[in-house]
């Protein structure tokens, strides 16, 4: 009995010591699923976009006029190209030229023909004036024939018609001799590395572009010519403005619809005008935000910021500072009046007690209470 009372006070006294050792750090430490707040380093105070209604339309720039320009076996051989890679060349430019030495050869041939027949008539006139001079030398009744009869003895005129016919055959050959290819349109040279038949020689792309993107049927009435998108580069988030400049009502294909449990639903071209081609390059993928409500979005004073002409705003894109391009009208007691370049729930950069710099990285879950919530 003695040893077994014993035995209990040591597990005890040994219970005691490890809860003595252990128990304040594990007091000390936050639960594994408990998050761990930081402080926001920056201070920042933000204002919220308020929801508004908005369509998005999904695009890539494409340019207004691009076209290919790929060997042609039938015109003959290339010569070297009269532009570079690179080069805006206007309308009219030459390119390249094809030469064709099978027509050529026939237009050799024909001039060499020409100048046949062309000695041979004249040998034949003066014979024919030899002929003529005779003719009033000899007397009236000596005469076997008239003048008239002579000269059609000489043939001339046959001779004259053939070599015609021959000069009209070279001008008409000598068109396909050599062509002549010529940019159809001002534009950009861009001229591939790789040499393949199924590559083409060249390609002219024009400087101007547009969004061709697409809306879904639910949206399609919603949407009308000329209506204001903000328009955001997928990859580097930069917003420029645009307006819708074409609304097509012929499906381009069928998507699947999540709201309407897997059913299938149409989605139509649409087409957007840039306001500025500023940063806008050639095959980026957009996203454009046209705002159906004329709700007015007013962004506190503080928060504008301009860069020359640029009038612009900071945004915590989940975590990331970033700047968007906006546009303005008047100002209100409230704060100034943002008319495109803003998301519903965009989080605006107002004041900081910190610096705070386009690409910052901050943490999104650390943000000040929003202006409009106070």
């Amino acid at each position: 009995m003695k040893k077994k009372k014993w035995l209990w006070m040591g597990i005890i006294s040994v219970v005691a010591v490890l809860g003595v050792i252990f128990l304040p750090n594990y007091l000390g430490k936050p639960a594994e699923d408990e998050p761990i707040v930081e402080e926001d380093p920056y201070g920042i105070e933000y204002y919220t976009v308020p929801a508004i209604e908005q369509i998005f339309v999904n695009g890539v720039v494409t340019p207004e006029q691009s076209q290919e320009f790929y060997q042609e076996e039938n015109l003959g051989t290339r010569g070297d190209l009269q532009v570079e890679n690179g080069q805006v060349v206007e309308a009219g430019t030459l390119l390249y030229s094809y030469t064709n030495e099978t027509v050529q050869k026939e237009v050799t041939q024909l001039y060499n023909e020409a100048a046949r027949l062309e000695t041979n008539r004249a040998n034949t006139a003066y014979k024919q004036q030899l002929a003529i001079d005779r003719f009033y030398e000899m007397q009236e009744e000596e005469r076997a024939q008239t003048l008239d009869e002579l000269i059609m003895d000489f043939n001339l005129y046959d001779l004259d018609a053939q070599i015609k016919e021959i000069y009209n055959n070279i001008l008409s050959l000598e068109e396909s001799v050599y062509t002549e290819v010529t940019a159809p349109f001002t534009g950009k040279v861009v001229i591939p590395e790789e040499k393949k038949a199924d590559v083409p020689v060249l390609a002219l792309i024009s400087e101007n572009f547009y969004v061709a993107g697409t809306v879904n049927e639910k949206d399609l009435e919603k949407v009308t010519i000329g209506q204001v998108a903000d328009i955001t580069v997928v990859s580097s988030n930069f917003t420029t403005v645009g307006k819708v400049s074409f609304v097509d009502t012929t499906p381009a294909n069928t998507v699947s619809d999540p709201y309407t449990q897997g059913s299938s639903m149409s989605s139509y071209p649409v087409k957007l005008s840039f306001d500025s081609l500023e940063r806008i390059v050639n095959g980026y993928h957009v996203q454009a935000t046209i705002n159906l409500e004329e709700n007015q979005v007013v962004v506190p004073k503080a928060a504008i910021r301009t860069d020359g002409d640029v009038t612009y705003v900071l945004v915590n894109d989940f975590g990331t500072v970033t700047r968007r391009v906006i546009q303005t009208t008047e100002e209100t007691a409230a704060g100034i009046v943002v008319t495109s370049g803003l998301e519903a729930q965009d989080e605006i950069i107002v004041s900081s007690e910190a610096d705070v710099q386009e690409g910052d990285l901050l943490d999104p879950t650390s943000m000040e209470v929003d202006l409009e919530e106070e």
